[in-house]
């Protein structure tokens, strides 16, 4: 009886993996939708604020003493009768790149970032 058992588990065990697999791939493609969506409401909400910022800056824009104080500062225009002055750097500043590096994965990391949707990230 033990003989007939192990090949009505073997296929059990098969059918059930066949079916996780076949189930795995929709549901990671409904975790990283339902991430896009949480991401794409984060960028909308950045976007809004910066909009209305924006928006009041071009509010201020439109006053004459903003007008003036942007022409002075942005372009170095002065009034008849000024004098204008320009300070030259004598050195160009050089930044460093950010560049961060990250350390190799390992072969079971990238296997459990698979089956918990974390490769899609």
């Amino acid at each position: 009886m033990t003989k007939r058992r192990i090949p009505v588990l073997a296929t059990t065990l098969v059918f059930f993996l066949a079916v996780m697999l076949v189930g795995l791939v929709p549901f990671r493609q409904i975790l990283n939708q339902r991430e896009a969506v949480a991401t794409a409401e984060d960028r909308l909400t950045t976007l809004t604020e910066v909009n209305g910022r924006l928006e009041t800056e071009i509010a201020a824009l439109n006053t004459p003493v903003e007008i003036e104080r942007r022409a002075r500062e942005d372009f170095g225009l002065v009034r008849p009768g000024e004098i204008g002055y320009i300070v030259v750097p004598t050195e160009p500043v050089e930044s460093e790149p950010d560049v961060v590096l990250e350390p190799p994965r390992s072969w079971f990391d990238s296997l459990v970032d698979f089956f918990t949707g974390r490769d899609g990230e």
